[in-house]
């Protein structure tokens, strides 16, 4: 394992390291494992391999297009072991963020699922037509006085909709834990790591394909 993997593999540990209290703990241990197989993935890459030249080493007749079919194997498994173990990591994450949220911003009781599906389309159509629909939102937090609204705004429908528009999240949290004056807590503390821990698997991701592009 290189040492830049390495590092990257550790900033993400030591970050989750302190998330990981009480009910959020499961889910966090997942994504250090995950994120820690990515390491046992390269080094077993590498020892294939290093095997497969050493038999071809041993045996200079050996077929170059079984040896080149060989090679593309190992890197195609690989790669299929990275993006199962990197996509395990933010499935994890993204399940930590969504039970943190729910801890924070409590779904109402009396709305139906249908009731939900309704209010959220007509939230979305209202976002839409936005450029900062973050702003908007924040806004929408504040003022309105239903509580099905709020938890849709500040909960996992709201967040999943910034993250289709592709707004990064960090300010929005910041902001929105602000308003809940919920930023100390577990779950609070949870929510305003999440961009930062997304990131952080981002690196051990550029890092493991930099040492499969060095090979």
């Amino acid at each position: 394992m290189s040492a830049d993997l390495e590092m990257a593999i550790e900033a993400l540990r030591s970050a989750v390291l302190p998330l990981s209290r009480d009910e959020f703990s499961p889910g966090l241990s997942k994504v250090s494992i995950y994120v820690q197989s990515v390491a046992k993935s390269r080094d077993s890459s590498r020892a294939a391999l290093q095997a497969l030249e050493q038999k071809r080493a041993a045996n200079p007749d050996i077929d170059p297009e079984e040896y080149r079919k060989a090679g593309e194997a190992i890197d195609a498994g690989l790669q299929r072991s990275l993006q199962n173990s990197l996509g395990f990591a933010r499935r994890n994450l993204d399940a930590v963020l969504v039970q943190a949220l729910e801890a924070l911003v409590r779904r109402p009781k009396n709305p139906t699922k249908t009731d939900e599906q309704k209010r959220s389309a007509a939230l979305q159509k209202t976002f839409d037509r936005l450029d900062l629909p973050a702003e908007a939102m924040l806004e929408h937090y504040r003022s309105s006085s239903d509580p099905l609204n709020k938890y849709l705004v500040a909960g996992p429908w709201g967040h999943e909709y910034l993250r289709k528009r592709k707004i990064d999240l960090e300010e929005y949290d910041r902001r929105l834990l602000e308003m809940l004056g919920c930023e100390d807590t577990p779950a609070g503390r949870i929510v305003l790591s999440y961009t930062r821990l997304c990131r952080a698997i981002d690196e051990v991701e550029k890092q493991a394909g930099a040492i499969d592009q060095s090979s």
